[in-house]
């Protein structure tokens, strides 16, 4: 928050936890970037959850990346959303050489957050356990459980590195219960992988079952086998997906959404379209944002300020846990000793081999 620039002219918060933040920072207009409903990712009426919903009250400028998104936005809180479609960057993700090569078991990629249950990795793995095949599982949050079939694992992958793994498998296996427009499916298209996926919210934004993708009901694990093994024995099918899902990236390219969201920003700037900017409006951010600190415990001051952190969006983080975390973080001692464990047990993991330091590159994977 030091380097906060003054005179913004646009200010984007691009989850429910940082639409809190955005409603107290100074900016001529203000963005909600939206990329699913975000109260699915905590337990049902916690307070995480409510906590969530009160962020779609706010009076911002609304964009989206999905269809489905934008009429949910419409129905439940009357926003009239921007529709910005997702895209795929082709110099990211393209057919490259493999990690090794493959061998004579199909290689099946399983991709998503472990420790996330709505990723659906327990059943991916479940899905593949009793198969003939070569696993190889990427995630950028938890490690396979004990007994799991994994043959590679790959932990918090920077970006440019994903079309190498992507490149070194035959079928992406993803069965996520929750998502709003996911880029996997789509990134194996453009890497010349086929692709099942789980009947989700967003899927249809691209994916057509049979067409491009197999699409399963994300909680099946015997519809996931079956179509695992389907891809495995049918070469026909399998390659006329490849060849498809090459067509399907090809045509999500990022240069047509790009000039659309460059467009509409320029088009809020001059008045032409958007929400008109209020004193009742910001107020009201500024109140709903009030009881979101006062829930942690935190003065607005406070909350502005570079040594407080907003909660982790993750399910089942206990409050009072968290804010005494943030009333540590303040004390000098409590910081001197966090950072020496920290700097100590990153040379530990280094050491051993489990991180590099191209894992804290900030990523989507």
């Amino acid at each position: 928050m030091k380097q906060y620039p003054n005179g913004l002219d646009i200010l984007v918060a691009t989850g429910w936890s940082t639409s809190f933040l955005a409603a107290n920072l100074p900016a001529k207009h203000k963005f909600y970037f939206v990329q699913s409903d975000e109260t699915r990712f905590h337990p049902k009426d916690s307070e995480w959850q409510h906590i969530t919903r009160l962020s779609y009250l706010m009076s911002f400028n609304y964009l989206t990346e999905a269809r489905w998104i934008k009429s949910w936005l419409l129905e439940n809180f009357g926003h009239q959303a921007q529709l910005i479609p997702n895209g795929l960057d082709p110099s990211l993700f393209h057919p490259t050489n493999p990690l090794q090569p493959k061998g004579h078991k199909p290689r099946i990629l399983l991709e998503g957050a472990i420790e996330l249950p709505y990723k659906g990795m327990a059943e991916a793995f479940e899905a593949v356990s009793d198969l003939d095949v070569e696993v190889w599982c990427v995630s950028s949050y938890g490690r396979p459980k004990h007994g799991w079939k994994c043959d590679r694992f790959f932990e918090q992958v920077p970006m440019k590195e994903m079309a190498k793994i992507y490149s070194s498998c035959d079928i992406l296996l993803k069965l996520s219960r929750v998502e709003g427009f996911f880029g996997p499916p789509m990134e194996m298209m453009a890497c010349g992988g086929a692709v099942i996926v789980g009947r989700v919210t967003g899927y249809d934004e691209y994916i057509v079952d049979g067409v491009n993708a197999l699409v399963v009901e994300p909680d099946d694990v015997s519809a996931a086998r079956m179509a695992v093994q389907k891809l495995i024995f049918d070469h026909e099918l399998r390659n006329r997906l490849i060849e498809n899902g090459k067509k399907t990236a090809a045509a999500w390219s990022w240069d047509k959404p790009m000039d659309d969201l460059e467009n509409y920003y320029y088009n809020v700037l001059e008045g032409n379209v958007g929400i008109s900017v209020t004193d009742v409006r910001i107020a009201t951010n500024k109140s709903i944002a009030f009881f979101f600190y006062q829930l942690l415990g935190i003065e607005l001051r406070d909350s502005l300020s570079p040594s407080s952190n907003l909660p982790s969006s993750q399910a089942g983080m206990h409050n009072y846990a968290h804010r005494l975390s943030l009333r540590l973080e303040k004390l000098a001692v409590y910081r001197l000793i966090a950072n020496i464990l920290g700097r100590a047990y990153y040379r530990y993991r280094k050491a051993v081999g489990h991180i590099n330091t191209a894992r804290f590159r900030v990523n989507n994977k």
